[in-house]
């Protein structure tokens, strides 16, 4: 149900007893979308398509794994699994479109079980591993010298949400459909996290030093167009509102914060509001 000022603006929403406001003055070039609808759908998400993009975007299903009793350190750790789906046209019919992998670092679950949160990442994968390397002080298993630095000491809360690979099939990259994702994941999983983190990797350069990828590495002008490819991607997570940890690979984005630090005011995401594209109901899916 939606509550409407006298000029027709949407000022509230209500879903199951809650209600999420939205400030309803419309932004300059953001085709009269508020403040929190610009930064949830930004003009250069469209890439030239136009804003009435937004109100055909993908939806997700989550998978969280967790085993009941598990006894095992890596239950600290739950992986999670988003598929993403697109309507075909104006049709109801849905097809899977790519998915989105991440895990949540239960730090508060592991400080309450007295587990070691160093045993539970690493006995999961090397990604995993590299995140807790980031982010973590092995002694103690408290944020590192470089989170610290970057955040002073303005992070409550402990967990965090590790956001490992985005897929989508070709046909639907560079239309802004990845950023949405992203945010809905946040949305979902991570504003109650102290921080959201990622490692930008193209997948197509995994296992690059392999034998199979020699071919590739020998053609010519393939470094200068890896590098690109990394920093293109670098510059997704960017745009996002990440900030790059020093000495590290991995970027990371406090929920908590209105204004990421090392970022100018004009760039800092607005808070994370999930919004009903207009024109196309909810489902339940089971």
């Amino acid at each position: 149900m939606e509550e409407v000022d006298n000029s027709g603006n949407v000022i509230a929403r209500y879903t199951q007893g809650k209600s999420i406001t939205y400030p309803t003055a419309p932004i300059a070039d953001s085709g009269g979308l508020c403040a929190m609808e610009a930064w949830c759908y930004p003009p250069w998400a469209d890439l030239g398509l136009g804003l009435n993009r937004i109100f055909d975007m993908p939806h997700l299903r989550f998978t969280v794994h967790a085993d009941c009793d598990s006894q095992e350190p890596c239950r600290v750790v739950p992986a999670l699994r988003g598929e993403i789906f697109e309507f075909e046209g104006e049709s109801d019919n849905e097809v899977r479109i790519g998915q989105i992998d991440a895990y949540l670092v239960l730090r508060g679950r592991a400080l309450n079980e007295q587990e070691s949160l160093f045993e539970a990442m690493d006995s999961i994968d090397s990604s995993v591993f590299e995140c807790y390397e980031a982010l973590f002080d092995p002694e103690t298993d408290d944020w590192n010298q470089s989170v610290q630095d970057l955040y002073k000491d303005q992070i409550m809360g402990l967990d965090v949400l590790f956001i490992e690979s985005i897929q989508l099939k070709a046909n639907y990259r560079g239309k802004g459909i990845g950023a949405q994702v992203v945010r809905e994941t946040i949305a979902t999983f991570g504003t109650h996290c102290g921080l959201i983190t990622c490692k930008p990797f193209p997948l197509q350069y995994s296992n690059w030093e392999d034998e199979e990828h020699l071919e590739m590495r020998q053609q010519p002008g393939i470094e200068e167009k890896r590098l690109a490819d990394f920093a293109r991607l670098a510059r997704f997570w960017t745009d996002l509102g990440f900030v790059r940890l020093d000495d590290s690979d991995f970027y990371t984005y406090a929920p908590e914060l209105i204004q990421q630090p090392g970022l100018a005011s004009d760039m800092a995401p607005s808070p994370i509001v999930n919004r009903v594209p207009r024109g196309r109901r909810r489902r339940q899916f089971r």
